[in-house]
């Protein structure tokens, strides 16, 4: 009964995300990046191919997780806006299973979305001659959907505590200057005094390392990198679900308490 639910709320939200028209605006633009590829391999730049390919890889998920984020932050607001959640629940639906379901129609659209993308860019590569690493190349299709999941449950957490626009910008704001604020710690965090490395430490288990998540640089130069270990992996996929299962877990406590 459970499964059927989730599914069904996962279900309506994922084919009303593939209907909309972001998605394809983005995947017209990496077409069109693509198509830039192929002028630089066509004047013999390999330099300036794999530079563009990097960049490529980096906008894709760059595009894909604002579609996300833009997704997960309006699911809830809108359902209170247009007052579609009161019949919903009024039925014997769990106010968890239709926050779950919620969140896994929206990474079912992510994965969509990035799938899209990865499609292009192997065509891309392929026609200009360029080389793939197949197993670079799924690793790091693995890590950014993992991404997505923990994305997609922090914007959640972020759409109940505060509203649509704020959401959005949070979570976008969260996502952009993940990588600064990496760089920054561990340049001061040895030269830091205890209260601020209080607070370092306590970010890093709050918010979620991103850039962990991206093997672009990688996958260009896989003639130099070899694939990450198994255990690496794990490990990453380990961090993913537990910042999403957080996510979810603080998620589901206030919305239960959120009076209807």
């Amino acid at each position: 009964m459970i499964c059927r639910q989730l599914f069904l709320v996962a279900r309506g939200v994922w084919l009303e995300a593939i209907r909309r028209k972001e998605i394809y605006v983005m995947v017209l633009i990496s077409c069109g990046l693509i198509a830039a590829l192929a002028q630089v391999r066509f004047f013999g730049l390999e330099s300036l191919s794999k530079f563009y390919r990097e960049t490529t890889l980096h906008l894709m998920s760059l595009a894909t997780t604002f579609t996300v984020i833009v997704l997960a932050s309006r699911q809830l607001p809108r359902e209170f806006e247009t007052r579609s959640i009161y019949p919903l629940l009024a039925r014997p639906l769990h106010r968890g299973t239709f926050i779950v379901g919620k969140l896994l129609g929206v990474w079912g659209a992510g994965i969509f979305c990035f799938g899209l993308f990865l499609m292009i860019y192997i065509f891309g590569s392929l026609s200009m001659g360029a080389p793939i690493y197949p197993m670079l190349l799924l690793q790091h299709s693995l890590l950014q959907v993992e991404m997505l999941l923990v994305i997609v449950s922090m914007c959640f957490l972020l759409s109940i505590l505060v509203n649509l626009d704020a959401a959005i910008t949070f979570g976008s704001l969260i996502y952009l200057l993940s990588s600064a604020w990496v760089t920054f710690s561990n340049q001061i965090y040895g030269s830091a005094d205890g209260m601020l490395r209080f607070v370092i430490r306590m970010t890093s288990w709050v918010l979620p390392q991103f850039m962990l998540f991206d093997l672009s640089e990688k996958n260009v130069h896989g003639d130099v990198w070899g694939a990450l270990p198994w255990w690496v992996l794990a490990q990453m996929t380990g961090y993913a679900l537990l910042f999403s299962a957080g996510y979810i877990l603080l998620s589901f406590m206030i919305f239960k308490r959120r009076e209807l």
